[in-house]
């Protein structure tokens, strides 16, 4: 099952109709808040079993709230996944 997923994952074409559709709902953002979002700064630290996901603040509200949901959704998934294929989650609030 782990290699499915893995498979499925690394698949070019399943990755970028992934990222593709994310682009098209970006798009449709304004402007605004287009830009505002390009000043956040995400840094994603791989460690060797693991990795660490810092997303820097915005001085914009609604990008605020966009990085707030996309993390809880993001962790969701995530979390669902791996416990899907047998893995024991925890969660470090």
């Amino acid at each position: 099952m782990l290699d499915q997923f893995q498979n499925m994952m690394s698949n070019p074409q399943a990755m970028d109709m992934v990222f593709n559709m994310i682009v098209q709902k970006v798009a449709q953002a304004p402007p605004e808040m287009r830009e505002a979002i390009g000043r956040v700064t995400v840094t994603l630290e791989k460690t060797e079993r693991g990795m660490h996901l810092e997303v820097g603040r915005s001085d914009d509200a609604k990008v605020e709230e966009t990085v707030k949901g996309a993390v809880e959704t993001w962790t969701e998934v995530l979390s669902r996944g791996l416990q899907a294929l047998g893995f024991k989650m925890e969660i470090v609030e």
